[in-house]
């Protein structure tokens, strides 16, 4: 195995099993917490109504670490877990109602950001928000420790991140020996230039350990390109939600690309992306790279 991709798997592995962020400072009766501004966020003990104005990665998260009883309210989301059917809905993820919030009387609010948090911690409610956006797996991983110490599942916490990241490192050892396949991610909704996933992005690190060079990693985040550049740097392999297949593969301006023209535009879903299941995106990536890989390992 070349020295660089072994000490490049390491870090991965140490990165991804310590990745938990700040430690917060467990006090009596009470935890404090440092925020996505870099503020200092005191929470009582114990959390028995939560408020969920965010991702719902926060719902997810709660779900399943076995603490659904603690939601009194949740943002309103297709991504939502079904168990969450029955909770009162706050208004969406990016404009949270504020008066609804407020009538749930919680204990604490998780992920409001912008003018609804500022609204919210006037009115003397506790907003917790770990992370501002979602660029990395260990953002997750952060997510998933600070829900699990204000539900009081931190050993549930620990054992999912345990889980999630033993699957992510099984993963990228089964291809990190291979040679990597020249591939991108893109969002294509219909009629319009697709946006390319470049470094900075959860979808750029999926691509990196599942062993793709991505050839948008030039930019920064996720950026509008346009069709020209798409067939320029001709990726062998496009990855883009199910829903968008179409939007590529019956495009006309993209029928030279190597990927739409051999067949191998394949869908990740998005909402996996950003969510406690991002090992299963992670697998339907690795595998359509290097298939030959998992086929070994039957």
């Amino acid at each position: 195995m070349p020295i660089a991709r072994l000490m490049g798997l390491i870090s991965a592995t140490l990165m991804l099993l310590g990745a938990g962020g700040i430690v917060p400072i467990l006090a009596q009766s009470k935890v404090v917490l440092v925020d996505d501004r870099g503020q200092e966020i005191e929470v009582p003990l114990p959390v028995e109504r939560i408020v969920v104005a965010g991702t719902p990665l926060y719902t997810e998260i709660l779900v399943d670490l076995g603490a659904k009883d603690l939601l009194v309210g949740v943002t309103d989301s297709p991504n939502n877990p079904p168990e969450v059917a029955d909770v009162p809905r706050v208004g969406s993820p990016f404009r949270p109602n504020v008066e609804v919030i407020l009538s749930l009387e919680p204990d604490v609010v998780l992920g409001a950001v912008g003018d609804a948090r500022d609204r919210l911690e006037a009115a003397g409610l506790i907003v917790v928000t770990p992370v501002l956006f979602i660029a990395q797996i260990p953002d997750i991983f952060r997510l998933i420790e600070v829900v699990g110490l204000l539900a009081d599942r931190e050993v549930e916490a620990e054992i999912a991140i345990g889980r999630i990241s033993e699957r992510i490192v099984a993963l990228e050892s089964a291809v990190v020996q291979r040679d990597r396949v020249r591939a991108a991610f893109l969002f294509a909704p219909p009629d319009v230039a697709p946006f390319a996933v470049g470094r900075g992005s959860v979808e750029g690190e999926l691509l990196a350990r599942a062993g793709a060079e991505n050839v948008f990693a030039d930019i920064e985040g996720i950026q509008q390109v346009s069709f020209e550049a798409v067939v320029e740097r001709d990726p062998d392999v496009i990855f883009t939600d199910p829903s968008q297949i179409e939007n590529l593969t019956q495009n006309p301006l993209l029928q030279g690309v190597s990927a739409v023209r051999e067949g191998r535009v394949f869908g990740v879903k998005a909402s996996q992306l950003t969510s406690t299941r991002v090992a299963e995106a992670l697998q339907v990536m690795a595998e359509a790279l290097h298939p030959d890989a998992f086929r070994a390992n039957e």
